[in-house]
């Protein structure tokens, strides 16, 4: 229809609209009619029922008050005589042209006489007889209901009028049988004709047929509820006409009509078809008389719609002319004036619209030249701030690359390592950010290559795993044995999904755990590689099932409430779910407030090696051996079982100290592994009670714990304890270590015995240091730091807490920040030093550890009475000089050699 011109739119339109006022005046029209029609059948058919109805019941009347009066006149003086009353009846010609049988009864219903003569009657009783028990009751003539005649196979009735004696008391009962089908009665009413195929019936009120056309149906009931509506309105009183069916399916109109002196219900029908013939033929001729006037209308409708269309043809052509005079530069003149009021208010708006668009041209040019000139200096501003950006960020890389070319420990190695890909993460993300032609033009493309999946989860998660100590979190790594090690894709943006989905799992958690699962999908028909599948599972406060299909759009977080408590500039689903559609998958999250919440996607890599432990097999000896796990967390013990399993060792698992010390399989374990930080009784000192009953050459111990609990093997050797595995597990390292143990046994006993060896200072008790420091990682850092350094840490978050401390026991060294809540680190050091003058203690050394490193602040700490002065961030070696200065008795224990960091 929108394709049509609009000259033969509007003429559709007014044909269509012709056409339905044609047919709503027919409709009106035959609707007016046919009801005046059934008005005036009804009247018919009711008035000639009626007539009916009255001739019948005056012929019943009639045949009652003759058999009554007779009944006046019957022999009264020798009721026990039967001849006189054989001979009365004889003598009543008239009455038996009437009736076919007469009767007389006594009182009390014993038929005397009657007459004509029929062998076997005289003497019955018949007082049970609806007819004799109606006369004693109520001392009037009544009719019987209709009965079969056997010889006639007819409908009769019997009248039945009293015989009174002078007392008008009952002392016989006179009777008729009459032959409803006598022409002075109902004649031929069943075989009469109403219409062309109407008919007529009589029924009782117990809705038994009396007459009726079929002879098949005479004498049989009506089923109740028939569905003939206007029949079941009869048997509730209805006299009148209505349309319905009969019992066969038959339409048509029914008239009812009941006889004044029985129950009797006479009713006619006319089928609807015969009754509305006459309509239906008008409004056959109707229809034709419509039809022809529109084939006249379709001609006059056309060239009216031509002669009003005509001016917006001209107008659109006009316009057409207008507009490509615009776009070819040219001046546009406005369009004169035509039509009518309508087509000149269109003509209007188009000119003002045409001047309204050159001056927004207009407007749009000087714009343009505006915002290339922001554009640049934006750009310009860009350029700068990515280069002080990646100026600092290329001083920790560089740095960072230079140390780990140095001698170290492994547990530095693993430190710098994740370092360095944290620092080259930052800095492809800040490269990307900043990139103004790439925000521009959209373009972010994914740059595949070969990389390790196993590390970038350990990494991944070591990384964070601080994070999640802090707030005492379980942070649980499951990556099933077939994913494949050595894959092909995007590590730095894979990562970034995994590193912010496990970031906001542990902002939105207070307490319990965080599991990341990591398993190889099904091969997906027509798709190349591995599908690989990611599931971080949380126990943190959930998303409500209407917010969870917006946190994945820009700048929207789960509520506005998370915002203020939480933080975050809600852009960090939206990117991880356009990279992994970029990676071939998608992200979805499954949650319910306050049952935490799994953030689930998949990803598409092609797969360079399929075996998981294919650099550490593990050693014959050492297959299907027992490995003891003992873990307070559950998810962490199932995980680590599985994992040992996979590797064909054969685990078993105690949930703590207790359960451990007296599981039946303890002796036959070869190796222990022992979570640090469990309830009741620590990992230690389980292990402690262990190495009471178990030498070293016969199980070695494994301690397992969080990045900030990681304690160096020289702490270790004393405790009798083996080696220390970093939380999340991760199967290589794991499995690393448990052959470097198996093969050492021959040094097992030496490492066993530490008490040997010539290190006094492990002796004596540790260098007890005062940590004043506000920020929870700054405090996680440099305690680890202090830890391995050998110092016994004393944490304060501010200066009032400092204050306090000291004042509770004296220090061998005091750390000082500067910048703190309550009360500054300056402020916090006079305190200090005005308590030392006051109680005439020795000065304690203090040192200034803060980000200020402009000049003169150094002096200014040290006017304040602070002895030396460390920078943020923290070097190790700064640190561990600037010790030895201020106070040489303070070596830390745990110096390294020489040549080593």
């Amino acid at each position: 229809m929108n394709n049509l011109s609009i000259k033969l739119q509007l003429s559709l339109s007014a044909i269509v609209m012709a056409f339905l006022l044609l047919l709503v005046q027919l409709g009106l029209q035959f609707y007016v009619m046919r009801g005046d029609i059934v008005q005036r059948i009804e009247k018919h058919e009711y008035r000639q029922l009626t007539d009916l109805a009255k001739h019948l019941d005056e012929n019943l009347q009639n045949s009652i008050t003759m058999l009554s009066n007779v009944a006046l006149n019957a022999p009264t003086s020798a009721p026990g005589q039967l001849a006189p009353l054989e001979q009365f009846l004889q003598r009543e010609h008239a009455l038996l042209t009437v009736y076919d049988d007469l009767y007389l009864f006594d009182a009390k219903g014993v038929l005397l006489v009657d007459w004509p003569i029929k062998p076997g009657r005289r003497t019955l009783d018949m007082s049970s007889r609806d007819y004799i028990q109606g006369v004693i009751q109520t001392g009037k003539a009544v009719i019987s209901k209709p009965i079969l005649g056997k010889a006639t196979q007819q409908p009769i009735v019997v009248v039945a009028a009293p015989i009174l004696d002078k007392n008008k008391q009952l002392i016989g009962i006179m009777g008729g049988v009459l032959n409803l089908y006598k022409p002075n009665l109902l004649g031929s009413i069943a075989n009469r004709k109403n219409g062309e195929t109407g008919y007529y019936y009589l029924v009782s009120k117990d809705r038994l047929r009396i007459a009726h056309p079929d002879t098949r149906l005479i004498f049989k009931q009506v089923p109740a509820n028939s569905g003939n509506i206007p029949f079941e309105n009869a048997m509730n009183g209805f006299e009148g006409t209505q349309e319905g069916y009969t019992t066969r399916g038959l339409k048509g109109l029914f008239t009812f009509k009941q006889l004044a002196t029985t129950d009797w219900v006479m009713a006619s029908v006319v089928p609807s078809a015969e009754a509305f013939a006459p309509i239906e033929n008008l409004f056959k001729k109707m229809i034709g008389v419509s039809l022809l006037l529109m084939l006249v209308m379709m001609p006059l409708l056309w060239t009216f719609v031509g002669r009003l269309v005509r001016p917006l043809g001209l107008l659109a052509s006009a316009m057409h002319d207008t507009a490509s005079k615009m776009r070819d530069g040219q001046a546009a003149a406005p369009i004169a004036e035509l039509g009518g009021k309508e087509i000149k208010t269109v003509v209007h708006a188009f000119n003002e619209f045409v001047e309204a668009r050159i001056q927004t041209e207009k407007d749009m040019s000087q714009a343009r030249d505006a915002a290339q000139a922001a554009s640049e200096s934006k750009s310009h501003f860009l350029a700068n701030m990515s280069h002080e950006i990646r100026t600092p960020m290329n001083g920790i890389l560089g740095m960072t690359e230079l140390c780990l070319q140095t001698r170290m420990t492994p547990e530095q190695r693993s430190y710098l390592d994740m370092v360095s890909t944290s620092a080259n993460s930052l800095l492809a993300v800040i490269n990307d950010i900043l990139d103004f032609s790439k925000i521009e033009a959209r373009k972010l493309s994914l740059d595949p290559h070969l990389f390790s999946l196993h590390s970038l989860i350990r990494q991944t998660t070591r990384t964070l795993s601080l994070r999640a100590s802090e707030k005492e979190l379980e942070l649980v790594c499951d990556m099933q044995s077939n994913v494949p090690d050595q894959v092909i894709g995007d590590p730095l943006r894979l990562q970034q999904v995994i590193t912010n989905l496990l970031g906001n799992a542990i902002k939105f958690t207070a307490q319990g755990e965080i599991l990341l699962c990591v398993e190889r999908m099904p091969p997906q028909a027509g798709a190349d590689g591995i599908w690989l599948a990611f599931a971080i599972k949380d126990t943190g406060i959930g998303i409500s099932p209407d917010k969870q299909n917006i946190i994945f759009d820009v700048f929207t977080q789960a509520d506005s409430s998370t915002v203020r408590q939480f933080g975050g500039s809600g852009l960090g689903l939206a990117i991880s779910r356009r990279l992994v559609q970029m990676m071939g998958g998608d992200i979805q999250v499954s949650s319910q407030p306050g049952h935490g919440s799994t953030f689930s996607f998949c990803v598409n890599l092609q797969t360079a090696a399929a075996s998981v432990f294919s650099d550490n097999e593990i050693p014959k000896p050492l297959a299907g051996k027992t490995i003891l796990v003992v873990d307070d967390n559950a998810s962490s013990r199932n995980v680590l079982g599985q994992q040992l399993f996979a590797i064909g060792l054969h685990p078993v698992t105690a949930d703590g100290a207790v359960q451990a010390l007296h599981s039946p399989l303890l002796a036959q374990a070869c190796c222990t592994l022992i979570d640090v930080n469990m309830p009741d009784i620590d990992g230690y000192a389980l292990a402690a009670q262990i190495r009471q009953v178990t030498p070293v050459a016969q199980m070695p111990i494994i301690m397992m714990g969080a990045l900030s609990e990681q304690t160096s093997q020289e702490q270790l050797d004393p405790l009798g304890i083996q080696g220390f595995l970093v939380k999340p597990i991760d199967p290589h390292e794991m499995l690393a270590m448990l052959n470097t143990l198996i093969c050492r046994t021959a040094n097992v006993e030496a490492r066993a015995a530490p008490t040997h060896q010539p290190n006094a200072h492990l002796h004596s008790s540790p260098q007890r240091v005062l940590l004043v420091e506000d920020a929870p990682i700054n405090q996680t850092l440099a305690t680890i730091l202090l830890s391995r350094m050998g110092y016994d840490i004393s944490i304060a978050n501010n200066g009032v807490e400092a204050v306090e401390a000291f004042s509770s026991g004296p220090f061998d060294l005091i750390l000082m920040d500067i910048q703190m809540p309550a009360m500054s680190g300056i402020e916090a050091t006079e305190i200090i030093r005005a308590m030392e003058q006051a109680s005439l203690k020795p000065r304690t050394p203090i040192i200034a550890v803060t980000a200020n490193a402009l000049k003169g602040d150094r002096e200014r700490y040290m006017e304040a009475g602070m002895d030396g002065y460390v920078s943020k961030p923290i070097a190790v070696e700064s640190l561990r000089s600037e010790i030895r200065r201020v106070s040489p008795k303070l070596q830390p224990p745990n110096s390294p050699p020489d040549g080593q960091t």
